[in-house]
């Protein structure tokens, strides 16, 4: 695997997000929704049950990779139920609080600070488990992050994604309006003391003349660093073109499910009824 050669474009949004977690570790850790919200962590403590149903092994046995695992909200729930987990985040201040968490219920965890690609191209170990949780929009190439992660999977092993956004561009007009109201919904009363510090975020990027279609332009600055890391959040992802990328790649699709999702029921509710499907969820096997 030492043939990984990530392009500039890439190596500047690792950087991104770098920087945006070492201003935001906190905060994201006390208000994001895919850590914070109960039906959101239901829905991952299902998924993780069928996951090690599906893998036929022991949890004890199993070796799980937390990719980009953030603050541990999955490497937690792996080593409740007795995984091996390694967690890999290029963030310091993200793992230093999965640390603090460890301290109480006594469960240990490798914890190893990189980027992931150059974590997947560079070590030696295989998993039976790769999870990207909240993690592939943050990815500038996914397919070729994917693509490594699938030659440190054993074989029969299992790569596991959640909580990521689907192609906005085929979303009804109503549901992008819908979600762009509720994210300044969010900012306003869950975020709220990042709120002064966002508008002035933006209002330079504004006058700098950046924007979520621009960023091949935009200079990494602290007022660009959240647009940067969140690479794919404003156009999302075409999972659809992805999951026919990663057939091609060797993966056998065991989940590929399509679903409206958003940080509040309500919202969610309306989306359903719009009929659209905002997020995606993928289990992958490699073949034996």
């Amino acid at each position: 695997m030492s043939n990984w050669n990530p392009s500039f474009e890439y190596q500047r949004v690792a950087e991104a997000n770098r920087q945006y977690y070492a201003q935001s570790a906190s905060l994201y850790e006390a208000s994001e929704t895919c850590v914070t919200d109960r039906r959101f962590q239901s829905r991952l403590e299902a998924d993780l049950d069928q996951i090690i149903a599906i893998s036929g092994q022991h949890p004890k046995v199993t070796r799980a990779l937390d990719a980009c695992g953030g603050s541990g909200n999955v490497s937690l729930k792996l080593l409740y139920r007795g995984v091996d987990v390694t967690l890999v985040d290029i963030s310091s201040e993200l793992l230093e609080i999965f640390r603090g968490k460890c301290a109480a219920p006594r469960v240990t965890a490798r914890t190893v600070c990189a980027e992931i690609g150059s974590f997947l191209s560079q070590t030696d170990k295989t998993f039976n488990l790769i999870v990207f949780s909240s993690a592939l929009h943050h990815l500038e190439n996914i397919e070729q992050i994917l693509t490594l992660a699938f030659h440190r999977l054993e074989p029969m092993g299992l790569l596991y994604t959640i909580f990521d956004p689907t192609n906005r561009n085929k979303l009804r007009p109503a549901t992008r309006a819908l979600q762009r109201l509720e994210y300044f919904s969010f900012k306003l009363f869950c975020q709220t003391g990042d709120l002064p510090a966002a508008v002035m975020r933006r209002l330079r990027r504004v006058y700098s003349g950046v924007s979520a279609r621009r960023k091949c332009d935009a200079v990494l600055d602290s007022a660009t660093a959240g647009l940067l890391a969140e690479f794919h959040v404003e156009q999302g992802i075409d999972d659809l073109e992805l999951v026919a990328k990663l057939r091609t790649v060797g993966f056998e699709v065991l989940w590929h499910d399509r679903y409206a999702d958003s940080r509040f029921e309500l919202t969610r509710r309306i989306i359903e009824r719009l009929g659209d499907a905002t997020s995606f969820k993928l289990l992958l096997r490699k073949p034996a």
